[in-house]
Parts: structure tokens; sequence; C-alpha cells
């Protein structure tokens, strides 16, 4: 049985790593120079504004709910609520790349959860869900 919400959910989840991983690389790029100029930090902070949207989006249509392992916070906000590159210390990069890899193994984590349940519902025949709905219901309604 195809459950088209599933399939949606799949698709947009999908598209938010790669966005995320985009980010990252920007993140990356521009953490590793030498002088963070204002312009870099503007584009940092463009695209987050941008990732910040698509996860509110994505959050919205799906319960994302964050299964803490010794952690009690979403890692993708963690990373949404830097508001600086620039300035930032050698602590707070150090939690931040942990924020990072924590936010990838948690999307990865719902992504992996869809898949399991389309392939659940993958071995469900249509018709015989129609015939226990019958069945259960005492019946069909009009």
């Amino acid at each position: 049985m195809i459950d088209r919400q599933t399939e949606s959910a799949i698709k947009d989840i999908r598209s938010f790593i790669d966005y995320w991983t985009k980010f990252h690389a920007i993140y990356e790029r521009i953490s590793a120079q030498d002088t963070i100029t204002q312009d870099d930090e503007a584009a940092f902070l463009e695209t987050k504004g941008t990732i910040a949207k698509k996860y509110d989006e994505l959050t919205a249509g799906l319960d994302l709910r964050y299964a803490p392992h010794g952690r009690l916070s979403d890692p993708v906000r963690a990373v949404l609520r830097v508001e600086s590159v620039r300035f930032i210390s050698e602590k707070n990069l150090l939690v931040l790349n942990d924020d990072w890899r924590d936010s990838y193994v948690f999307l990865n984590g719902i992504l992996e959860r869809m898949k399991s349940k389309k392939r659940r519902l993958g071995q469900f025949s249509p018709i015989g869900v129609f015939f226990k709905k019958l069945f259960e219901g005492g019946g069909l309604r009009t």
C-alpha cells in the first residue's frame, strides 16, 4: 500500500538534508578562512534564515520530536541559533561542530524511520485494508 503522506515526508526530509549539507559546507568554507568578512557573515546569515524557514515548514508537516541521547534540545535549532561566525569563540566552535554532527544524525534518523514506515506500509494490500475496515466497521456507510 502506498501512503502519499509518507512518500512526501521522505522527499521533504531528503530535500532538507541536502540543504543542510550545503549549509554546512558554506559554514566550513567560511570558518576555515583566516579572516571572515562582513560579506561572508551576511551570506552565512542569509542562508541560515532560508534554512530556518525550511526547517519550520518541515517541522510543521511532520512530528519531529528529538529523542535525546544525553541531550535535551533539537540540534538543528541549536545550530540555527548561531548569530555570528565572525566572533565565535573556540569553545563555541567545538560545541557548534558537535551540534552539526548531532543534527545530521538526527535528520537521518527521521529519514530512516520514514523509510521503515514506507516498507511496513508496502506489506499491506489496499484491498485487504478495505475489507478489514468493511468488516470491522459493520458494513459500508452511505
